[in-house]
């Protein structure tokens, strides 16, 4: 058995219902605390580092299957026997999957940004130019920027990326998270292959933002329905890939909404 996933609570367990929140390719639990503390007024709230990501152990293999065992285990460790699931890109596929191989567990699903299908590898730019740093020569945050700059054009990106850097005990950085495993097993993140027969016949909800191309709000629904044959696609105005971090009030607002109509 793996070892346990490094994760934080929000909220008061007793006579709450629980939600699971996942993080996205390369983020961490961190991503959720804002959200996870306005969500804790209501929810028993729990946020992971995925395998391989944040303080999570180092391990080998980036499977769906795993990464939803992961999940479970974790569930299992806190005495959950169901639970509402939300999981944002990467971390959105870890629940489609767990929802759709174990839909006993779940009660209600939001899927944020992320489709039920296989992507281009639109990451191996990023993945260069991470591995391509001298994280053990880097002497400040501001020269892995500059440094990542070259290759990145985005400063809100190359922020995102460079909180995977921590400091060593030896005085200079290295990565937090298993970048070469992850870089490794990048072509089963960006693959989706469920079994043939699995359904989630429950309450869900897909977020796309209007400024991204990971949901086509027309083509991408003949893939969504049949697995997810309740889902509804909301289009949130002004964010792209990252609503809950890009247009926090709305995202927050709606998904409350979406969790209280569900448990009428």
């Amino acid at each position: 058995m793996n070892p346990l996933l490094n994760y934080k609570t929000f909220g008061d367990p007793e006579n709450k219902s629980a939600i699971i929140l996942l993080h996205g390719l390369l983020g961490s639990m961190e991503n959720w605390r804002s959200q996870a503390q306005k969500l804790s007024d209501h929810y028993f709230v729990i946020t992971p580092d995925l395998r391989n990501h944040g303080q999570s152990p180092h391990l080998s293999g980036m499977r769906y299957k795993d990464m939803a065992g992961d999940i479970l285990a974790l569930a299992k460790h806190l005495g959950l026997k169901q639970f509402d699931l939300l999981g944002h890109s990467m971390g959105g596929k870890v629940a489609m999957y767990l929802a759709l191989h174990h839909p006993e567990t779940v009660n209600k699903l939001i899927i944020v940004d992320i489709a039920p299908k296989s992507y281009p590898l639109w990451h191996l730019t990023v993945f260069r130019a991470l591995l391509g740093l001298p994280i053990d020569e880097i002497t400040s945050r501001k020269q892995a920027n500059d440094l990542l700059a070259e290759a990145i054009e985005s400063p809100a990106e190359r922020a995102f990326l460079l909180k995977n850097m921590q400091t060593s005990d030896a005085g200079g950085y290295e990565w937090r998270c298993n970048l070469p495993e992850i870089t490794r097993t990048y072509l089963n993140i960006a693959n989706f292959n469920p079994a043939a027969d699995a359904v989630f016949d429950k309450p869900c909800i897909f977020i796309k933002g209007a400024l991204s191309h990971y949901i086509d709000a027309d083509a991408d629904y003949d893939c969504i329905l049949p697995l997810f044959p309740q889902a509804r696609i909301h289009t949130q105005d002004g964010a792209g890939h990252l609503p809950h971090v890009e247009t926090p009030a709305p995202f927050f607002e709606m998904i409350s909404e979406f969790l209280s109509l569900a448990a009428e």
